[in-house]
């Protein structure tokens, strides 16, 4: 490759616990390391960590080969310079990788390459206003989008040591940004494309944003989903509807269908959320799950709420942390960019709107708009722990802020909010995932359904379901085992000194220790969860951290 720039490539300097990679989610870059004279699987491969089971699998689904010349060469036609002094590949996400390419004028772009993983081919390339782009992998052997660098500075770097009214003062703009997503109107649900790249759409699936919001002078339309929920855990590999689709109850009935035809064709769950199979631990059976789905099928036209702005399609960016946010490092509550809009959907509102993660915290949210007050027992504690009390208190303020300013600014995501929270709203919520979990909760839901049905739909309209008081005691017992399983492994994790549906990432530097560190609380578990030499083999059978 003695023709390239230089080519280099920057790892981020190691935690002490594995950091997880989903939704493009990476750490911030503390400390660059950069080598020279990258090989050639240093380029097409994943770089910024391993992990500890089912490596081959997750290497393969991140996996890129391109033509990096000309790649480069359509850079340096798109930005009118001369040529490229310098490729270096960035910290990868989970599901693109990143080159920032410096020219000979000093100018900087970002080279973005989806992998495998980021859902259909041809559909995943964001379309920004860029240098250039493609969705189609005939130039350089991979789709690819080329775009001027973000200005500014993550504002996760500065974020910890801004003030109070600061923090308040970019809360408020992400109310102003949401408020402004929410208030564009599509006629469907699904994804939005350049009108000239789809063939055989209808009338009603474009999208009219009229001359003053229309500024490239372009028409789009909707059409299927990028929703990665379509996509993820072998969901792309089964033949659904993936839209468009023009009513709420069309868009829910497809998720459930879209379950359904999962569970026909794999037989193994996906990643659950708790330690089930061993002895004694809830089972998880296909037959269970699809009871659960049929069961939301038959209710689905009466879960939309009444109010259809809150069910309406919408854009929504899913993950707003710090270093998805750049600022004006001089004037850091002037936000100057967003990024990460790969796979960014148009899904109803009450399933799209979440608090941003940028305030979210661990600790309990107060209830009420009343002033968060320190605990009554602040004199009496530690200076250590005041400290915490104090820090909590700004993060549940912070927090509460956002929703006061929601309900005045806007207040149908206000209403999005409590809705998603309701009996309807979490059924729908959680009928999403039912091919790899959850599905005792959400029977034990559709049973207070049934129980609720006069007041929450109308004596006048017969209850399709049909539980049984012995379904009811099942469903009790199999959400008791559900909920231990569930705990057993947030103990587990714990121990390991991972996080909640950790797939086994690490920092290249952590490897061994986490290696080490999985088996010996893999015996720890074993030893004191097993009674008999059966019980411990039922144990090894099943355990999830391993090969498969």
């Amino acid at each position: 490759m003695e023709w390239l720039p230089r080519l280099t490539s920057r790892q981020t300097h190691s935690p002490s616990t594995p950091v997880s990679p989903r939704s493009e989610t990476k750490p911030t870059l503390t400390q660059g390391i950069s080598t020279s004279d990258c090989d050639e699987d240093t380029i097409y491969h994943y770089t910024s960590g391993r992990w500890l089971w089912n490596e081959r699998e997750q290497l393969s689904r991140r996996y890129v080969k391109f033509n990096l010349a000309a790649l480069v060469n359509i850079a340096i036609h798109a930005t009118g310079s001369k040529s490229c002094i310098e490729v270096q590949k960035l910290p990868e996400g989970n599901f693109s990788k990143v080159f920032l390419l410096t020219m000979d004028d000093g100018k900087e772009v970002i080279a973005k390459l989806p992998n495998p993983n980021a859902g259909p081919q041809y559909f995943t390339t964001a379309t920004p206003t860029v240098y250039a782009w493609s969705p189609s992998t005939e130039e350089i052997g991979a789709e690819y989008i080329i775009m001027e660098r973000s200005r500014g500075v993550e504002l996760g770097k500065l974020w910890d040591d801004m003030s109070g009214p600061d923090k308040f003062e970019i809360v408020q703009q992400l109310v102003g940004f949401e408020k402004a997503l929410v208030s564009t109107r599509f006629p469907m649900y699904g994804s939005i494309y350049y009108a000239n790249n789809l063939r055989n759409i209808d009338s009603h699936q474009v999208i009219e944003l009229g001359d003053k919001m229309n500024t490239v002078g372009v028409e789009f339309a909707v059409s299927p989903t990028t929703n990665r929920t379509f996509f993820d855990d072998g969901r792309d590999a089964v033949d659904v509807h993936r839209g468009p689709w023009a009513s709420i109850e069309d868009y829910v009935s497809a998720r459930a269908n879209r379950e359904l035809a999962c569970l026909q064709t794999f037989s193994e769950f996906p990643r659950p959320q708790g330690l089930f199979y061993g002895p004694g631990q809830y089972q998880p059976t296909a037959q269970r799950k699809q009871e659960a789905l049929q069961n939301v099928l038959k209710v689905a036209e009466f879960l939309s709420p009444n109010d259809k702005e809150i069910s309406k399609p919408v854009l929504w960016h899913p993950d707003l942390h710090g270093d998805n946010i750049f600022v004006n490092p001089d004037q850091p509550t002037q936000i100057l960019s967003i990024i990460d809009w790969q796979a960014v959907n148009l899904s109803p509102l009450f399933l799209q709107a979440r608090h941003p993660a940028l305030i979210e915290f661990e600790g309990p949210i107060p209830e009420g708009l009343q002033r968060i007050r320190l605990p009554d027992n602040f004199d009496d504690l530690s200076p250590e722990e005041q400290l915490d009390a104090k820090k909590l208190r700004a993060a549940q303020s912070l927090y509460k802020l956002y929703d006061i300013q929601m309900m005045q600014k806007c207040p149908e995501i206000a209403a999005a909010l409590k809705f998603k929270n309701s009996l309807a709203g979490q059924i729908t919520g959680l009928s999403d995932s039912l091919f790899r979990d959850g599905e005792p909760i959400v029977q034990g839901m559709l049973i207070r359904l049934q129980e609720e049905w006069a007041t929450r739909v109308g004596s006048s309209i017969p209850c399709p379901l049909s539980f049984t008081e012995e379904d009811k005691k099942q469903q009790e017992v199999d959400e008791a085992k559900w909920a231990s399983g569930v705990e057993l492994m947030e103990e587990f994790l714990g121990q390991v000194g991972a996080y909640r549906g950790w797939d086994g990432w690490v920092n290249h530097n952590n490897y061994e220790h986490f290696r080490v560190q999985l088996e010996k609380c893999r015996e720890e578990f074993l030893n004191s969860h097993s009674t008999t030499s059966e019980e411990r083999s039922q144990w090894e059978s099943v355990w999830p951290f391993t090969d498969k």
